[in-house]
């Protein structure tokens, strides 16, 4: 498009489309003065075309919402090195959801997105309000996803700057997880049977038993029936159980390690909690294994003694 602009008979407006329609794929020159910033892991890394650029100096997106909020709030702080506002957009997903345009009528504008609600009287140029699920009864909100914000200066520059930043939801178990029904000391044969109870979270805790570093397999694990869920509460707990017949190869050195791991697999940079119990072989099973078997030939040897004096007496008489 190079430096044309009305006199290529491109109004401001059309010009601004033909910029959109580029985005996300932009080159380093396909449009004058776009500026892109994507951010991540809390670094901005940017590419920008050519000219001077507004630019976002900061961009507030939690990076890990709490379904029960009532609303949150999403902030994008930008400097436009004097020139005047003319735009700043939102994005999820790439697909836009809030325009603030001062010079328009009504200066706020909220286009509907599956899984948002925009509070349109407590949104502006810098911040966008979004209704949680309690602010909210006409449909099932979700708030995970990537936004973006876009933010133009005004004629002649018509500069633009773009960053993003994920947001998952979730509520993050507070504790460990409960391992129940293991017993400090087993025989061979006997079976174990084990509970495994996540704490409280959003969405439910992925529970894995690790016996003696290993992870077992999920054909002999059962989920046990959850509690705590509703449409209003959201957060919940996890149960799973196993059984096993316990064999010789179960005890390496004489000992038993069982791990009950819990985790939140979709959501990034979250630790999993775990509860690690040991157990040991029965004193029983470690005794007869080391008894060696009492030979035959000193038992037959006592009665053959005995009959060898009886006979020895009867014969001096």
């Amino acid at each position: 498009m190079g430096h044309c602009t009305s006199k290529c008979g491109i109004t401001k407006e059309s010009y601004y489309k033909s910029l959109f329609i580029s985005y996300p794929f932009v080159s380093e020159n396909s449009a004058v003065g776009y500026y892109r910033i994507t951010k991540y892991g809390g670094i901005y890394k940017q590419k920008s075309a050519f000219g001077q650029e507004p630019k976002i100096v900061r961009l507030d997106v939690p990076t890990i919402a709490d379904p029960r909020w009532e609303e949150v709030t999403l902030q994008c702080e930008y400097d436009l090195g004097g020139k005047d506002l003319y735009s700043v957009k939102w994005f999820k997903d790439g697909v836009e959801f809030f325009r603030f345009m001062p010079s328009s009528e009504p200066v706020s504008e909220y286009f509907h997105v599956e899984g948002i609600v925009v509070d349109i009287a407590q949104s502006n140029g810098r911040q966008v309000k979004l209704l949680g699920q309690s602010n909210n009864r006409r449909e099932r909100i979700n708030l995970a996803g990537s936004y973006g914000c876009e933010v133009s200066s005004e004629a002649p520059s018509f500069r633009m700057t773009y960053a993003e930043a994920n947001m998952s939801v979730a509520v993050l178990p507070t504790k460990p997880p409960v391992l129940d029904g293991f017993r400090p000391y087993y025989e061979i044969g006997e079976v174990l049977e084990a509970a495994c109870t996540s704490a409280l979270s959003y969405p439910p805790a992925v529970l894995t038993f690790i016996l003696n570093g290993k992870e077992v397999d999920r054909a002999i694990t059962t989920d046990l029936p959850t509690t705590g869920y509703n449409e209003e509460i959201l957060i919940s707990v996890s149960r799973l159980s196993f059984s096993l017949r316990l064999e010789r190869q179960h005890f390496p050195g004489g000992t038993l390690h069982l791990v009950c791991q819990s985790s939140l697999p979709d959501i990034p940079n979250v630790r999993a909690f775990k509860t690690e119990k040991t157990a040991t072989l029965a004193a029983s099973n470690e005794r007869l294994a080391q008894e060696a078997p009492k030979s035959a030939s000193s038992s037959i040897l006592v009665p053959s003694f005995t009959m060898l004096l009886c006979f020895l007496r009867i014969s001096w008489n």
